[in-house]
């Protein structure tokens, strides 16, 4: 089908996946930084090309858990992480903000100045809750700045989150409930007394291997929060997003609970479907939920495949070797790893090596989490009105990970020395081209992203079901 209209930017010859569709030869045409035709054989001019003949275009990936600003400033890494992420070809994040203590209105405005004037991607916010006051605010968080995304601790990290008890999280749930059904909420599912024991058993061991850290988040603290969490969330009518499952014993709670009817979101990420806990990277690759023993791949691959589980984030919380101190060892060294730049390149290969369908990839990754989020169809597909976000990749393309190469702020990468096969050789963000060929190549166009009320609750049988 010919179209005689005038183009921006034309991506040519690719095989084109659309979450929902399947996968289609089709030429692209991008005006004003939105999808304006979508065909088979495009005809007009455009001012720039892309000819994407051999390699897969897909929608630029969402990855809806990211935490910026724990190293450096919030305005530096909205720079340094999003570089990293858009020549990973993600092109919008969703962020975990952090005031353990302040009213987010006062940080809300310079958080947003950050993103509109200094970020590669767009983004959401999800404000984490920890006070009574932060509560109270929740509707003019949703009012005043578009938020429609709240993160509760059931179970803190000593220096750096603390937890919620039970009570405050019951109520943190009836305020988003509030808000209306497509509002959510974002748990950390970790039963704080378990932690708290396993922690201090583990103090009695001096030394220890990545493998150890396990201990002091065992998976049944996950698998005995998630229950308590999905009680709550019924008993307050709240949309309930549980935040990177980790395990096995995890994975068999949501099972049971969707098989009694209950409906609610589950995010996993990159590091817990690639990385075990005997890793040669060793503490580089500590984070919290930990890491674990292979076995557990396997589960959350199936959860994966089966639709327990719906979406596929990083939890990228940037860190430099000289902070994270893996010398330090079993306790002396800090949680948290940079992920953003390789959360395609790994899910590609390690669901490839499972033998997952490309579309089944790209849709947990893409069109998942902008429903759930409240940005889809603007964002996680490819149609005719939809921002012209996309990422441009060669599943044959094989590289060595070097953090060097990621071109983030950090000095490590948790898949490093790693060979991944598959990765993005061009991304499209808001109509241009920003990264090609592992370089940048465009300015930061990215913006912060309101989201109006829409009061329709996420259809989560859909996103079970859908491939």
């Amino acid at each position: 089908m010919a179209n005689a209209g005038r183009f921006d930017l034309v991506v040519r010859n690719g095989a084109v996946v659309i979450p929902g569709v399947g996968i289609t030869a089709a030429d692209i045409g991008i005006s004003a930084g939105r999808i304006t035709a979508l065909s088979d054989e495009l005809g007009g001019p455009a001012e720039e090309t892309i000819d994407a003949r051999g390699k897969m275009v897909l929608p630029g990936i969402f990855d809806p858990h990211t935490h910026i600003g724990n190293e450096l400033s919030y305005e530096e890494e909205a720079e340094t992480e999003t570089r990293a992420a858009v020549l990973g070809g993600v092109t919008t994040i969703g962020i975990f903000l952090r005031s353990l203590e302040e009213s987010y209105l006062l940080h809300l405005p310079a958080f947003r100045k950050a993103m509109d004037e200094r970020s590669y991607v767009d983004s959401v916010f999800h404000p984490q809750i920890f006070t009574e006051q932060q509560i109270a605010e929740i509707p003019r968080y949703a009012a005043e700045f578009g938020i429609r995304s709240f993160k509760f601790y059931m179970s803190g990290m000593p220096g750096i989150v603390k937890s919620v008890t039970d009570d405050v999280l019951l109520h943190g749930f009836r305020t988003v409930a509030a808000l209306g059904a497509d509002a959510i909420a974002c748990v950390h599912c970790e039963t704080g007394a378990l932690i708290d024991q396993a922690r201090k058993e583990l103090q009695k061991k001096k030394e220890g291997t990545l493998a150890d850290w396990e201990f002091a988040h065992p998976a049944d603290a996950e698998a005995l929060a998630i229950q308590t969490a999905l009680y709550l969330a019924k008993i307050a009518g709240a949309h309930l997003y549980v935040v990177h499952l980790s395990s096995r014993q995890g994975l068999e709670v949501v099972r049971a609970a969707r098989r009694q009817g209950l409906q609610f979101t589950v995010e996993t990420t990159t590091p817990y479907l690639g990385i075990a806990s005997d890793d040669p990277n060793g503490f580089l690759v500590k984070m919290v939920p930990p890491v674990r023993t292979k076995d557990h791949h396997d589960a959350l691959w199936q959860g994966v495949v089966e639709g327990s589980i719906n979406t596929v984030g990083t939890d990228n919380t940037s860190r430099v070797r000289a902070t994270k101190k893996p010398e330090a060892g079993l306790h002396g060294s800090r949680p948290g790893l940079p992920a953003l730049g390789t959360h395609l390149p790994a899910l590609l290969h390690y669901g490839r090596l499972r033998g997952v369908p490309l579309e089944l990839l790209v849709e947990r990754a893409t069109r998942a989490p902008a429903k759930v989020y409240g940005i889809y169809p603007q964002k996680g597909t490819i149609a005719v009105g939809s921002d012209a976000d996309l990422v441009i990749v060669d599943l044959d393309l094989e590289k060595v990970v070097r953090a060097e190469d990621l071109m983030g702020m950090s000095d490590f990468s948790p898949f490093e020395g790693k060979k991944l096969r598959g990765w993005p050789v061009a991304t499209v963000k808001a109509g241009q081209i920003v990264a090609r060929d592992g370089k940048i190549v465009g300015k930061p166009t990215g913006r912060y992203l309101p989201r109006a009320a829409s009061n329709r609750k996420p259809d989560i049988e859909w996103l079970r079901r859908a491939i």
